[in-house]
């Protein structure tokens, strides 16, 4: 594995504008087999993903988690906690100055595995007082242009 060499410089996280005020849940569609057409309207289910108590929205810098399916200009919902299991994508801050988007591995001796999901970029082993849980991605929103 390669040394990695950990910036000093941070960028404050802006928070993005709302989302998806007042959109209307109107059922659901299949990418498979085709499903007869009803509308549902429901307004419920998405909004509580976006803004419930604790859910804030990072915007992705990046092409590191694309084999998570996380993408550059994706926004991820992140639920704000301080734990987190093996395999959850979580936003961890390092040395109390940068913050990053990995999936986690708890390791022995005390040392926390952070995964990128891209094939271009090392993985991180680090003490685990070296990193804090800030929160857990728990959904995703893309925009097509």
């Amino acid at each position: 594995m390669n040394n990695i060499t950990l910036s000093t410089k941070f960028r404050p996280i802006k928070p993005l504008p709302p989302l998806f005020e007042g959109l209307d849940e109107l059922g659901r569609v299949t990418a498979g087999i085709p499903l007869e057409a009803i509308e549902d309207r429901q307004r419920g289910e998405l909004l509580s993903l976006l803004t419930a108590p604790g859910r804030y929205a990072l915007q992705v810098s990046d092409d590191s988690m694309c084999e998570a399916g996380i993408i550059q200009g994706d926004i991820v919902i992140v639920q704000s906690q301080q734990q987190a299991r093996n395999g959850d994508i979580v936003v961890a801050l390092i040395d109390n100055q940068q913050v990053t988007l990995k999936r986690i591995r708890y390791r022995s001796g005390n040392r926390i595995q952070l995964l990128a999901d891209s094939p271009d970029l090392d993985d991180l082993i680090l003490a685990d007082s070296r990193v804090v849980i800030q929160g857990k991605v728990i959904g995703q929103v893309r925009q097509y242009r």
